[in-house]
């Protein structure tokens, strides 16, 4: 049982408030963490006195990082306990920015607790009066945590923090952004090798196929060499060069398929997110390139010294 007793006055353990759950939200560019407490009257001399609540949360357990998190306010003030044994909830709220999740997601290695120190004062007799509180930790389990993070929307921007794209284009495209969600849940879940095949699913799908459909390594090789032939005779644009791209990144994240592979570590599963994050940012299908027209003197044909063999 998490607890923190309020001592008022003279009179030890007046009130308890009890921490019951822990989620979160996501608002204008900030989110929050929501700290769900119950308090409830355990002396007369807390009945009838309104109590404004406020305090800090620091993380713990993170190495150089932990430390002070955030300010806790009170999301509806005041608390009031009418009579004895009377019970009300309460909401204690700390404004995060992404930087901070970011930071926590760098350096926790499983799930996540606060410590919470509580502060507050109660009014008596019409004059505010400093009131004795606490503190108390609190350990958010992997699977507790990764849910809290769903709420707060964390990482609906790609890592690189480029806008997401919209989901509203070719089908293929909403596929593949789908799987790339996916990969985006199973990183936080620290599950690396699941990230980097949910990433090889999304690129294949990229081109409306299966992961299983292109996974042979000849296939890397001839398509940069197409490629660079045809870049001999006329100018490649950023489409089919980002096709060369996605090829490679997809022979990359094959290896997610491959469980009896040297074990995908969190850089590996971290790399590949970022890559493949900025790919789909500026992606653009093969068929919707609009090639440049030869012009007059490259319709004569062109002597093109020959390419030394690969």
């Amino acid at each position: 049982m998490k607890e923190i007793w309020v001592n008022m006055g003279s009179v030890n353990n007046a009130a308890r408030l009890e921490l019951k759950s822990v989620d979160g939200t996501s608002g204008l560019g900030v989110m929050q963490l929501r700290f769900h407490f119950e308090a409830s009257c355990r002396n007369e001399a807390s009945a009838q006195r309104p109590m404004w609540l406020e305090g800090k949360v620091h993380t713990v357990g993170l190495g150089r990082s932990s430390d002070y998190l955030s300010r806790l306010t009170v999301e509806s003030s005041p608390v009031t306990l009418h009579s004895l044994a009377a019970t009300t909830t309460f909401v204690l709220v700390a404004d995060l920015d992404h930087r901070q999740l970011q930071i926590i997601e760098e350096h926790r290695t499983g799930g996540i607790t606060f410590r919470l120190e509580v502060t507050g004062t109660a009014m008596t007799d019409g004059n505010l009066e400093r009131i004795g509180v606490g503190g108390i930790e609190h350990e958010v389990n992997q699977s507790d945590w990764a849910a809290i993070l769903e709420q707060m929307q964390y990482r609906r921007l790609l890592l690189i923090e480029l806008d997401a794209p919209d989901a509203n284009r070719p089908a293929e495209f909403a596929v593949a952004l789908n799987y790339y969600r996916d990969a985006e849940k199973q990183y936080i879940k620290q599950e690396w090798r699941l990230t980097v095949e949910a990433l090889r699913q999304t690129l294949a799908a990229l081109v409306g196929k299966k992961a299983d459909e292109e996974d042979e390594s000849a296939d890397v090789a001839a398509a940069a060499k197409a490629l660079r032939r045809e870049s001999m005779n006329t100018t490649v644009g950023y489409p089919p060069r980002a096709e060369q791209v996605r090829l490679a990144l997809k022979f990359m994240c094959d290896l997610g398929a491959h469980p009896e592979v040297a074990e995908t570590t969190k850089a590996d599963a971290y790399s590949a997110l970022l890559m493949v994050g900025g790919l789909l940012h500026s992606w653009q299908p093969m068929k919707a390139q609009i090639m440049p027209q030869p012009s007059a003197q490259e319709d004569k044909p062109t002597k093109v010294a020959p390419a030394a063999s690969v």
